[in-house]
Formats: C-alpha cells, sequence, structure tokens
C-alpha cells in the first residue's frame, strides 16, 4: 500500500474509531432515556411520545453509526461452522467474495435507493407523524445512505488491509 493509501486509510480508521465511541455515548444515553421511560410507564404511570421516539432514533443510530466500525473489527456476523475451518487463505477468499460480490452491490442498492429517500424527507423537513413525536425523522433518514457509505469505506479498508 502507498504512502497515499496508508495514509488515507489511517484518517479513515481514525474516523470509525471516533464514531464507535460517539456510538458508545449514545449507548448509554439510550439505556438511562430507555429505563427512564419503563419507570415513567409502569411506576409513575405517566408516558411520553417523543422520549420512546427519541430511544428509536438512539437506536437506529447506533446501529446505522456503529455498524462500520463492527466490519473493521471483524465483529460483523459470519457463519462460523464454516469460517473457523478454513486457514488464512480461506478466509481471505471469503472476505474477497463477501466484499465483492455481497457488500459492494448491497451497499451500492441501499446508497442509490436511499438517497432519494433522505433527499424527499430533507425537503419537506419531515417530523414525526405524531403531534408530540420528535421533528427530525429527516436526520434520522439521512443516516441511511452515511451507513451505506460507512460500510463501503469498511469494506474498502478491510480489502485493502487484507492485502497486507
Amino acid at each position: 500500500m502507498t504512502n497515499a493509501f496508508s495514509s488515507l486509510t489511517s484518517r479513515c480508521e481514525a474516523l470509525f474509531r471516533k464514531l464507535s465511541a460517539f456510538c458508545g455515548w449514545l449507548l448509554l444515553a439510550l439505556v438511562i432515556l430507555q429505563f427512564s421511560v419503563v419507570i415513567g410507564r409502569y411506576l409513575l404511570g405517566i408516558n411520553f411520545l417523543w422520549a420512546q421516539e427519541l430511544a428509536l432514533y438512539l437506536h437506529a443510530s447506533i446501529f446505522l453509526l456503529g455498524s462500520g466500525w463492527t466490519l473493521l473489527q471483524n465483529r460483523h456476523v459470519s457463519i462460523d461452522i464454516f469460517y473457523n475451518k478454513m486457514g488464512a487463505g480461506g478466509h481471505k477468499l471469503v472476505g474477497r467474495f463477501g466484499m465483492f460480490l455481497l457488500l459492494v452491490p448491497a451497499m451500492m442498492t441501499v446508497l442509490i435507493y436511499s438517497s432519494g429517500y433522505a433527499l424527499e424527507s430533507w425537503s419537506v423537513l419531515e417530523g414525526s407523524r405524531e403531534i408530540s413525536g420528535l421533528p427530525g425523522v429527516f436526520l434520522v433518514k439521512t443516516l441511511i445512505p452515511l451507513f451505506a457509505l460507512l460500510m463501503l469505506i469498511a469494506g474498502c479498508i478491510s480489502a485493502l488491509k487484507s492485502d497486507e
């Protein structure tokens, strides 16, 4: 790998590390929020729809922003029955197959179709359908094409690193 690619890869990995740390804080916020929702609902008899929507938005954000880091750390779902029995060459072959025949086409499809979806949401500054819901649905929908882009970048970094 050339110095330019190495530098770019390092910057991208730093971005993914920062995103993973941010997702950790989002997870803490989600746990506290969900605990509060349960206490409010079942012990105090009060319910806030905005809090339930915020929990949903936090969950979506954690998944969509953290998936690239998970891929880089090789912590994504794999079929361990076959994968564990393979050597380094088999792992590399499976990784390439998954990257070029599964990840890239799937993420390109998500990116292409979700970009229009997100842009349309931005054009009307889409909010919740519920009266007391949150106004930022367009922000959450923006995370979908960003997720696809992050996964493509993480997949490329993984492929480049497997060549080393």
